[in-house]
């Protein structure tokens, strides 16, 4: 019988694939400065949520990394504060981004894919510290991509397990010991006549 990859739950929501075939996630459709400031919140996941021998100096890196890029993380996150009160106007447009950033921040905490995405956090940290700070947004918006690039393989493996375990139930899952009752007309009772 089929497992999910990982060790993932036996019953998830996918993120579903859109009209040009790539699979929506959080980290689809942004600005220039979203973009930059998603692979900042990826980072800070992983400071917060890779520990151990492993991936320790995750934390370290993630310190540097602001302190290195500070002043170009700081316009950005005031560029997408201004980016969401315009996005939606009537609205508080900061809480919105509030509320985006909790789901982008739980998006990156996925356990199946811990170890993978710890890997190339601390690949992503140690390469963008020596990134000069004018490259630092070309080099965030690839580097975003390859992080989310973990999750869409996950999910990719997650609807193959779910296609490999229809097909196992339909040739080994036990049927029903019992015959449903057919309803139509030959079971209902005759009409008075």
């Amino acid at each position: 019988m089929p497992l999910p990859p990982g060790g993932a739950a036996l019953s998830m929501t996918i993120p579903p694939v859109g009209l040009d075939g790539v699979r929506v996630t959080p980290n689809r459709g942004l600005s220039r400065d979203e973009q930059i400031w998603h692979f900042r919140s990826a980072l800070n996941v992983a400071a917060l949520n890779c520990q151990g021998p492993i991936w320790g100096q995750i934390a370290t890196e993630y310190n540097k990394f602001i302190v290195i890029h500070k002043a170009i993380l700081s316009r950005t996150s005031k560029a997408v504060d201004r980016e969401y009160v315009a996005r939606y106007p009537g609205k508080n447009g900061l809480r919105v981004r509030d509320t985006r950033m909790t789901d982008l921040y739980n998006y990156f905490a996925l356990p199946p894919v811990r170890a993978q995405y710890c890997d190339m956090a601390l690949r992503k940290l140690t390469e963008a510290n020596t990134v000069p700070t004018g490259a630092l947004p070309e080099y965030a918006i690839g580097g975003l991509a390859d992080i989310d690039g973990v999750f869409v393989k996950f999910y990719d493996a997650y609807v193959k397990y779910e296609r490999d375990l229809a097909d196992w139930n339909m040739k080994y899952a036990p049927k029903p010991v019992y015959a449903p009752i057919p309803v139509g007309p030959a079971t209902s009772p005759a009409s008075p006549g």
